[in-house]
């Protein structure tokens, strides 16, 4: 995706310019729902809430390095890089009604005035699941806006 057209659409003012990454969704039946399309037309994270239970991967990916991602394959209940992202032992474990979790943070750091000095964001991206005894579990990875990331749950 051409920063050009997120600058001329979005503004340099506008928060969504400062994302580092962005979503691209794929569905069961092959479809997919990016978040900017190729007209720089930004489609709202709703339309993916809408079809949850069709979604099969979603992919978090570097704005500037489209071959840095995270994807969480919904189906198997996984998270991967450029590898699979194991956090526990048991990852043989039956997962039941795998759910994605994603959502942002954003952090300002204000001065005297009330100017903006600094701004964080850390997107959280993971899944959720119930095993065999109907218990809930969460994987969920926390990722800065340079790529790093840590697990936890």
């Amino acid at each position: 995706m051409s920063n050009s057209i997120l600058n001329q659409n979005l503004g340099d003012n506008n928060p969504i310019s400062s994302l580092s990454f962005y979503w691209l969704s794929t569905f069961k039946d092959n479809s997919i729902i990016n978040q900017f399309d190729d007209n720089g037309i930004e489609h709202k994270f709703q339309e993916v809430k809408d079809k949850f239970d069709k979604l099969k991967y979603f992919i978090l990916y570097n704005r500037y390095n489209r071959g840095e991602r995270f994807i969480v394959d919904l189906e198997n209940g996984y998270i991967f890089t450029d590898r699979a992202i194991k956090y526990d032992e048991d990852n043989e474990i039956k997962k039941n009604n795998i759910r994605l979790i994603f959502t942002r943070r954003h952090r300002s750091t204000m001065n005297e005035n009330f100017k903006e000095i600094n701004h964080e964001i850390i997107y959280i991206l993971g899944y959720q699941y119930t095993d065999e005894q109907d218990k809930n579990h969460k994987i969920i990875l926390r990722i800065d806006q340079y790529g790093n990331f840590s697990i936890g749950n």
